[in-house]
């Protein structure tokens, strides 16, 4: 059987393959430039005794592991959109949105209420399932003219201490706080801005200070 093609045809292809070889390149550099910046935004925030890396799929992200004073663990996780894939980027767009780092603070003291501090986005697939939502409290608030959804499973002050930390890191690109007792955790996912990733220090900065100083009572109202 002969295939032909025709030099209308072969020209195509070859304009084809140029275009997804830039947007490959374009794309992989653009994720390693962001990743390499968070992740010494991260050391610069958390200032870590020791740390360990591991890469999530070439330029998709990582998982570091920290030693950092006064906590268990830190745990920071990136998440890159897939910017070098033709493929892939379109689909992961509509269902992700946007680059993310999600930390985990692994605390010493002890969590006695459930927490979450979750920005309103649409579309509304793209919001973080809480699985036992029905068992908790919710109430929706404003913050610089931006809804939030709050969850909680007892009033508590520190209710009013998790709104008071997602005051300061709503500029930051905060979209999701929760503090959980089973593992006492504090978890910040923030959505990252590849132009300004020098503010996730400050964030990392406005977390150790609320860890440092806040209040473990077991009030109820």
């Amino acid at each position: 059987m002969n295939i032909s093609i025709t030099s209308t045809e072969f020209a195509l292809f070859l304009g084809l393959s140029i275009v997804i070889a830039i947007l490959y390149y374009v794309g992989h550099k653009k994720n390693l430039k962001t990743i390499e910046a968070v992740s010494k935004s991260l050391e610069s925030g958390l200032k870590p005794q020791d740390k360990e890396y591991t890469w999530l799929g070439g330029v998709l992200g990582f998982t570091g592991n920290y030693t950092v004073e006064d906590f268990e663990k830190v745990t920071a996780s990136v998440f890159m959109l897939p910017r070098q894939s033709v493929l892939y980027f379109p689909f992961s767009y509509i269902t992700t949105g946007y680059d993310r780092l999600e930390v985990l603070f692994f605390l010493k003291e002890k969590v006695w209420n459930e927490i979450h501090l979750i920005r309103e986005v649409k579309p509304s697939y793209r919001m973080p399932t809480i699985f036992n939502a029905k068992s908790l409290n919710s109430e929706r608030i404003t913050i610089n003219q931006k809804s939030f959804l709050v969850m909680f499973r007892n009033k508590s002050n520190e209710i009013k201490e998790i709104i008071g930390l997602g005051n300061k890191l709503e500029g930051l690109g905060i979209m999701h706080i929760a503090l959980t007792p089973e593992n006492r955790v504090l978890y910040v996912k923030l959505k990252i801005n590849p132009g300004q990733v020098s503010m996730i220090e400050t964030a990392m900065n406005h977390c150790l200070r609320y860890v440092s100083s806040r209040t473990p009572l077991k009030t109820h109202s």
